[in-house]
């Protein structure tokens, strides 16, 4: 009886979708490790909160803050928070709808998947399950601020805690009035890797923009996903989301879209520097030294040439985004032909995928320089 209880309750949480909340905190640990590794600006933290260049931490400290444990520790945090809020919505949105009576046809798996209050769980231990979820996440953001010292970052979290509450629930939730897609993208893709980024490193970079764009993507995706399956239902019950509005034929289309160019930016942004440095030196056929004694062929590969840390690196970040971009294609067929239950994991599996693209990427940049 109690193990059925747990599996209702993390079934509720719909753990299909958590991986939304890690790989945006992924990238941005990513874009953060790249933005170190070449040579940026580190800051050590001195309390209460204020930040020192690691050239006077010496005097005040003994030593730079700033290190693996420290780095380990506040992305550790930052994914708690990302994961906890990720949750905490996902049972806000099951209580708000089963309040609302739009899970009405949820209470079984006959109509997509199980739903907690649509399933006869009382309300009101759906709306605590939520609220200890994100009293999880509100608790790791406010130790990841007392540790990096960005105490702005508080008002960025209550930020996500309001949009969390409002997506559903309230007088007048943007959710039922198609800005649901737009929600995920900032709160699921920007916020989450930007936030994740500034937190360890203090800096925005290309290429942690460019993740979070990604992740935006994929999190409208699975949304898109979620909403054409309910279509019919959210259009009965008046939530009127983006799906509902353009219909189901645009809504596939975008959704394929959204998968498409996220694969594609995944595909430039994540791609290892030794492939294009490689590209370029063909493209401008640049002539390889050559050493006589060793044979080297036209472009500097010798006999005796051996893989290194960083050629590993850069083979797993290459087979990651070709994996990145298949997993993609499967969604967009998923989705082509209707079949919900298959894509919504794969549109979420890709965003891990390719969240791993750029951690393999910013390893392989680590052990160059």
């Amino acid at each position: 009886m109690v193990s059925m209880q747990i599996s209702t309750w993390i079934r509720g949480a719909r753990p299909q979708t958590l991986p939304l909340g890690l790989a945006p905190v992924l990238v941005g640990v990513a874009a953060s490790w790249r933005w170190d590794a070449l040579g940026g600006l580190r800051s050590c933290p001195a309390f209460p909160g204020g930040l020192l260049e690691e050239r006077d931490a010496g005097d005040v400290l003994g030593h730079c803050a700033f290190s693996r444990p420290w780095f380990a520790v506040v992305a550790m945090l930052c994914a708690v928070v990302a994961v906890g809020l990720q949750i905490a919505v996902n049972y806000l949105n099951d209580y708000a709808d089963g309040v609302r009576g739009t899970d009405a046809r949820r209470g079984s798996d006959a109509a997509g998947p199980r739903r907690l209050v649509a399933s006869g769980i009382d309300p009101s231990r759906v709306l605590l399950a939520a609220a200890v979820a994100a009293l999880a996440a509100c608790s790791a953001g406010l130790v990841a601020v007392v540790i990096t010292g960005r105490w702005w970052l508080i008002a960025l979290g209550a930020t996500c805690l309001l949009a969390g509450w409002g997506y559903t629930n309230g007088r007048h939730p943007y959710g039922y009035r198609g800005l649901g897609e737009l929600a995920a993208f900032v709160f699921f893709g920007l916020v989450p890797a930007l936030g994740t980024q500034y937190a360890l490193s203090g800096s925005i970079t290309v290429t942690g923009a460019a993740g979070s764009v990604i992740c935006g993507l994929l999190s409208v995706s699975v949304m898109m996903v979620n909403n054409l399956r309910d279509l019919e239902d959210d259009a009965a019950y008046g939530k009127r989301t983006l799906m509902v509005r353009i219909g189901s034929g645009k809504g596939k289309c975008w959704c394929m879209r959204a998968l498409g160019w996220a694969a594609g930016l995944t595909v430039v942004f994540a791609m290892p520097l030794s492939v294009y440095a490689g590209l370029l030196d063909l493209l401008i056929e640049l002539p390889a030294e050559v050493d006589r004694d060793r044979s080297c062929t036209e472009y500097g590969i010798c006999d005796d040439w051996s893989w290194g840390n960083a050629d590993w690196m850069s083979l797993a970040a290459f087979v990651s985004i070709a994996g990145c971009v298949a997993i993609a294609t499967r969604a967009v067929a998923a989705v082509r032909h209707d079949q919900w239950r298959r894509a919504l994991p794969l549109c979420s599996m890709t965003s891990l995928v390719a969240a791993g693209a750029f951690v393999l990427n910013a390893c392989q940049v680590g052990f160059m320089v």
